[in-house]
């Protein structure tokens, strides 16, 4: 029996075609058909398990990146390659090897795609949040591949780029150097300050002791 689940919203529908692996259950276990219909574009594209599990691990990650500001020291090799470009546009390249029909029936290659490997579309950031809230919902369906689940891991340290740029980190620094260099030159021309004895001081002169002279003594009168 084939099962049937779709996930609407306003700017993309995700519709999942497939099989029980137990008869008569509702369970939906084996993918045969993942079909995207980007809503205003005319435009869907379609493929199997492979082209499902490529979305799941490639465009929830690459926004969830973008929208919290950390820049990388390489952009991650996601089996979609998720590019953000500016004036609200993002683009999407996925490998045709996922796509189960005929390229005329998805879009039109554009003529910088190098030899046809890839499927370019182009997207505003409404459609992409759409497409990640359908790729959501369906990880939330417990009826629906209950063992798929997206593969999100912590980035290393070593992968994020430095806030303030390694140049600009190392200027200070420079600065500081090349300053105690000029200084140290200087200070090398100075003549040396000669050392003197120290002068002895003169010492104050020492009052000498005054000796009280006798009081004179007047001689006596004789009595007449």
């Amino acid at each position: 029996m084939l099962l049937q689940r779709q996930y609407s919203l306003p700017n993309c529908t995700l519709r999942i075609e497939g099989l029980s692996g137990q008869a008569g259950a509702e369970q939906l276990d084996i993918v045969t058909l993942c079909e995207w219909e980007i809503i205003g574009q005319n435009q869907r594209v379609k493929g199997g398990k492979e082209f499902l599990v490529a979305l799941l691990n490639s465009v929830p990650a690459a926004a969830q990146t973008w929208l919290s500001g950390v820049k990388l020291r390489r952009s991650p090799q996601y089996p979609i390659q998720v590019e953000i470009q500016a004036s609200n546009q993002v683009s999407l390249h996925i490998p045709r090897k996922l796509l189960q029909v005929s390229p005329e029936e998805n879009a039109e290659p554009p003529a910088n795609d190098e030899a046809g490997e890839t499927l370019e579309v182009h997207l505003t950031w409404l459609q992409l949040a759409d497409l990640v809230e359908a790729l959501d919902q369906l990880c939330s369906d417990s009826q629906t591949l209950p063992t798929l689940i997206p593969t999100f891991h912590s980035l290393p340290r070593r992968a994020i780029a430095p806030a303030v740029p390694l140049r600009k980190q190392l200027m200070p620094l420079g600065i500081g150097a090349a300053s105690l260099a000029v200084m140290a030159a200087i200070f090398f021309h100075l003549p040396v300050p000669e050392r003197r004895p120290p002068e002895e001081e003169a010492m104050p002169p020492t009052p000498e002791a005054v000796t009280p002279s006798p009081a004179p003594t007047t001689p006596a009168t004789p009595n007449p």
